[in-house]
């Protein structure tokens, strides 16, 4: 099932957009109706959260990690009926896997249900190694996508091993926490060449610290192939409501058509 999330980014002229959202906040009805809004309004897939206890990295804080507590275990239960409800709402979704539900290679504990109709999944933590986990996700048909973050070196073997074996996108994060904005600048540009040179068939997302349509063009500038948002939709939503959100969304989508700078 990796073509789905290959082929988001492959229209000439617009950038991917992906969407962090957590079913059941701030609440199971506007929960619901942000993922239908997201959808409608041209969201290539959404990623949600696999986890069995409120456990996360250091990578994760403020509005997300108050989400996910808020949502409650009744939402998120992946043998929950509930959150199946709200997986139908996105046909293209990625599965964002906490270290309570995946701790080991050879120990996955959220069940296989959860992962029905997963184009990808993507691990919070720091999965290793990746490639042995990559193998175990494929077994499942479904991408294990590779994550790097923006670094002034070139790639590592190490890197390099990750974006060998992953696959669906490479998810570019900007800086090391969720919500905290990186610098874009030509950094970002000569990273996103160097994974290019690496696995030029992957599009690559930037995430991290993405909240309105000026991050969108900077990125675009750099080469990027998409964007995810995570922090800063659910930050809208549980401010806002879903009115404010459908707003934002439009918005975000619209400055997907963006000059983008050619690969070299």
């Amino acid at each position: 099932m990796t073509a789905p999330l290959r082929e988001q980014a492959a229209v000439p002229g617009r950038l991917g957009f992906g969407i962090y959202l957590i079913p059941g906040f701030p609440d199971w009805e506007t929960s619901l109706a942000a993922v239908r809004a997201a959808v409608a309004g041209g969201a290539d897939f959404v990623e949600f959260p696999i986890l069995l206890d409120a456990d996360f990295s250091a990578s994760t804080g403020g509005v997300v990690a108050e989400a996910l507590a808020k949502a409650g275990p009744d939402n998120l239960d992946p043998r929950s009926p509930r959150l199946r409800e709200w997986l139908a709402e996105a046909p293209v979704r990625v599965g964002i896997v906490y270290r309570s539900a995946w701790p080991s290679v050879d120990e996955w504990r959220a069940g296989d249900e959860i992962l029905a109709g997963c184009a990808g999944m993507l691990c919070e933590h720091d999965a290793r190694p990746f490639p042995e986990y990559a193998v175990r996700a494929r077994r499942h048909g479904i991408a294990l996508v590779p994550p790097l973050r923006v670094t002034a070196g070139p790639v590592t073997d190490e890197e390099r091993d990750t974006l060998g074996s992953g696959d669906g996108f490479v998810y570019l994060a900007l800086s090391s926490e969720t919500g905290r904005a990186g610098t874009v600048d030509s950094g970002l540009g000569r990273r996103i060449d160097d994974i290019r040179g690496v696995r030029p068939d992957l599009p690559v997302y930037t995430a991290f610290g993405i909240r309105d349509p000026g991050d969108v063009a900077a990125v675009a500038r750099q080469g990027a192939d998409g964007f995810i948002v995570g922090s800063h939709a659910l930050t809208v939503l549980r401010d806002g409501g879903t009115a404010a959100f459908g707003r934002w969304f439009s918005g975000m989508a619209a400055a997907r058509s963006q000059p983008m700078r050619v690969r070299t």
